[in-house]
């Protein structure tokens, strides 16, 4: 294995993306079938006609290639050892220090870096023109190496049976990047905190959420305030804060207090930068699945309630955006990060597979969700939270998944308070 040249990485990056072209063109044909099969020329254009099974499955097809598949297609060539363009140019993605394949981290934070290069046109590609090991931020990011393989030489060598035709000499390791970051996954340890303190936490939130709404109720109807007036600003920042910094605090007391721990357990640490830079791309994944998980809940749950978070944000905060994002791209971000993947998470982890242990958080981050009594929003936060874990498991921190929550947050509140109508 020798570095790949500039030539062969170009020509492979273009035909990626005429590959990349053709399943894009096949879901839009394939998308674009499913919606005419189920419109009729004489169907009039309503509301209904347009949120139907048939015109919602068409319109999966189309996220699921259109924004998907740029996603996808990288991430897994890439885990897999090269994407299809680099097999046929004879092109492979190692990790820089030791030369096996990437893990799925690695294949992740690589996606990333490529797509932040994608959006500064390129110029997360430049350094590999000057680097000596051609690495741009890409392969920065993931630790990564390109390398070209050299089909050997046939000869006739000595075997245990006689002379046999085999390659001329063993083939040589892939370069190897001494001062590479080590990529390594935290160690998946048991916590010290056990289930007789996290179940307490996850059985008092609902009620502490509740409470909290029934007292800030009452105190809005003491008090006279109206929907939207500061009163009701200040009085739904106070709901929030409350049953937010209720759930902190126990969780501090018993981490910290009860069982001697230091808070850096719960992920409270900086991670490496690579998984920072990540956040806001992986956002962008985030916000991908949690459409798809809703377009799917809408054809699975077509008379289901999808309106009342949009009402109970768009009435908190007065509609005001900044107020609305300092309390859903903030606050709740900073929260939920840290009771679902810093205590929850972190408590099942060590103690089942990663996979399970990614599945249950997922699971009890969409329950926890339940009070806005919207079914549909079941399947888009349960996707939202496996992708969540993950990316804690491999990182070790809650912030990349601050950043991606924030991220997600962002656009859900806009699209909420910019809508005609809920």
């Amino acid at each position: 294995m020798v570095l790949a040249g500039t030539g062969r990485r170009l020509g492979a990056f273009a035909l990626d993306g005429v590959f990349i072209g053709m399943i894009i063109v096949a879901g839009l044909v394939v998308g674009g079938g499913i919606v005419e099969a189920a419109i009729s020329p004489a169907t009039t254009i309503s509301p209904a006609a347009a949120t139907s099974p048939g015109v919602l499955a068409g319109t999966l097809v189309y996220l699921l290639t259109i924004i998907a598949t740029p996603f996808v297609y990288p991430a897994v060539g890439w885990r897999s050892g090269a994407t299809p363009a680099m097999r046929v140019l004879g092109l492979r993605v190692v990790d820089a220090r030791g030369g096996d394949r990437l893990g799925w981290g690695q294949a992740l934070l690589r996606t990333a870096g490529w797509w932040w290069s994608l959006l500064t046109c390129g110029a997360g590609f430049i350094p590999a023109l000057a680097d000596a090991w051609r690495r741009g931020l890409p392969d920065r990011m993931a630790s990564s190496l390109v390398v070209a393989i050299r089909p050997l030489p046939l000869a006739w060598v000595p075997g245990p049976y006689g002379w046999t035709m085999a390659p001329a000499r063993p083939p040589m390791p892939a370069p190897l990047v001494p001062t590479a970051r080590a990529v390594s996954d935290p160690p998946a340890t048991r916590t010290a905190w056990t289930w007789t303190d996290v179940v307490p936490v996850l059985i008092a939130l609902l009620p502490i959420i509740f409470g909290a709404n029934w007292v800030a109720g009452i105190t809005a109807q003491g008090l006279n305030i109206t929907a939207g007036t500061g009163g009701a600003v200040a009085l739904s920042y106070a709901d929030e804060i409350a049953v937010y910094g209720a759930c902190l605090l126990l969780i501090c007391l018993l981490v910290r207090w009860r069982r001697r721990t230091a808070l850096t357990a719960l992920g409270l640490r900086l991670p490496t930068w690579p998984w920072l830079a990540a956040g806001i791309p992986l956002g962008f994944a985030a916000i991908v699945l949690e459409y798809v998980g809703g377009v799917i809940d809408r054809i699975v749950l077509p008379t289901a309630n999808s309106t009342n978070q949009c009402v109970g944000i768009r009435a908190e905060y007065g509609g005001s955006v900044a107020l609305t994002l300092l309390a859903t791209a903030v606050i709740a971000p900073i929260a939920e990060e840290i009771i679902f993947r810093g205590f929850t998470f972190r408590w099942l982890q060590g103690r089942m597979p990663l996979w399970g242990a990614v599945m249950v958080s997922a699971a009890l981050f969409s329950a926890a969700h339940v009070g806005w009594a919207e079914p549909t929003l079941f399947l888009p936060v349960f996707l939202d939270g496996l992708l969540l874990a993950y990316v804690y498991a491999k990182s070790g921190s809650v912030w990349p998944g601050v950043i991606i929550h924030a991220s997600i947050n962002v656009l859900a509140t806009i699209i909420v308070l910019t809508a005609p109508s809920c």
